[in-house]
């Protein structure tokens, strides 16, 4: 597995170099545009041709497995199967686990859990070159952006908010989160635009009616209401509505981590 160098951390150097108290946020937006957003892109075509091409027949049984269990349409995954697997012990399975949910998140633009769950293996892997505890903070910090965003497709966001707080209180993620809350706000702030990068080299997902909650499940109302249909409340806010929300959020965020660069 390729491990990624941060080139938003040339950046941070240059600004530090320079004697800046932070970076510019133009200058940060055209090295996202120019850099960072390519080499995801290029990311996700390495895991489009690594799932193309198994290494052997039991990696392709295992991949064909867990994309039996999957559909997007409906949020069935093989998450619980995936997490549950004692596969520190067992480094082929890790390694196509994590193949097969890099290729979901990279290049079939899968929903948070998974990358919350590539978090969680990427930080139980190491090659000769040392561990990759840099990328699992960029996939969690990717997740909670990933449902941020989702979570605001829906009138009700009691799931999504269900999950934000679920999440990090894993047992198996605290050793993660204890690597994140030791880094400098520098070090986040690098992390942080490595995951807007990536949500922004994937674009966005499509409503999702198992993240959003309906009052009424027989009810079908469309996916662009924002007010309640004959006393019903619909699923999802108006899609223009949410774009601009998440438009405006990506560039919050890209000014605050800006800051610390």
């Amino acid at each position: 597995m390729k491990r990624l160098a941060p080139l938003l951390q040339a950046l941070a150097l240059a600004c530090a170099a320079a004697g800046a108290q932070a970076a510019d946020f133009e200058q940060v937006q055209r090295i996202k545009t120019e850099k960072a957003i390519p080499r995801w892109r290029e990311a996700a075509a390495q895991a489009r041709a690594q799932r193309d091409d198994p290494p052997n027949a039991a990696t392709q049984a295992i991949w064909q497995g867990l994309d039996q269990q999957t559909d997007a349409a409906t949020g069935k995954a093989p998450l619980p199967q995936i997490m549950g697997a004692p596969d520190t012990r067992n480094p082929r399975q890790l390694l196509a686990h994590s193949i097969w949910l890099r290729w979901r998140i990279l290049s079939e633009n899968a929903d948070a859990r998974y990358s919350f769950a590539y978090a969680y293996k990427l930080s139980h892997m190491r090659d000769k070159d040392g561990d990759f505890g840099q990328e699992a903070v960029i996939f969690f910090l990717h997740a909670k952006l990933a449902l941020t965003l989702d979570g605001n497709r829906c009138t009700d966001r009691s799931k999504a908010e269900h999950l934000m707080d679920w999440y990090p209180a894993q047992a198996y993620l605290q050793p993660l989160l204890a690597k994140i809350d030791s880094m400098s706000p520098q070090d986040k702030s690098i992390a942080m635009m490595e995951a807007i990068s990536l949500e922004e080299m994937r674009g966005e997902r499509p409503p999702m009616r198992w993240l959003c909650p309906s009052a009424d499940p027989a009810e079908t109302p469309a996916a662009d209401a924002d007010i309640d249909l004959l006393g019903t409340q619909p699923r999802f806010v108006r899609d223009a509505r949410w774009r601009k929300y998440r438009s405006d959020l990506l560039e919050q965020l890209t000014r605050v981590a800006a800051r610390d660069l």
